[in-house]
């Protein structure tokens, strides 16, 4: 019996969330997501690409705002406008203290 190695294999979407790794249209994606909620006036917020889900990285003290009506609802509308089907919020994502990263310890 021969085994053949997988040619043209990759990563699952949103596996690398380094905006440098991601394929064009997923930065494009993202790109249009961000420009819809800085629109918003949400200028620290940073979209994450996880395939037709959007994980919305935000300061803390933005996430009462971001997550209350009537601006949720906005949200919602901007970051599906780009093309992503699902939206979650992470909750411990961006620090409010530049320079550190939540997820780090």
């Amino acid at each position: 019996m021969t085994m053949r190695a997988a040619s043209g294999t990759s990563p699952p979407p949103g596996d690398d969330d380094e905006p440098g790794d991601q394929p064009a249209d997923e930065a494009v994606q993202v790109e249009a997501a961000e420009s819809e909620l800085r629109r918003l006036g949400l200028e620290e917020i940073r979209v994450r690409h996880h395939g037709d889900l959007a994980r919305l990285e935000a300061p803390h003290r933005d996430l009462a705002t971001m997550t209350s009506e009537p601006l949720r609802g906005e949200v919602l509308r901007a970051v599906r406008s780009a093309g992503f089907r699902s939206v979650a919020v992470d909750l411990e994502a961006v620090a409010d203290d530049a320079g550190t990263d939540p997820h780090d310890g």
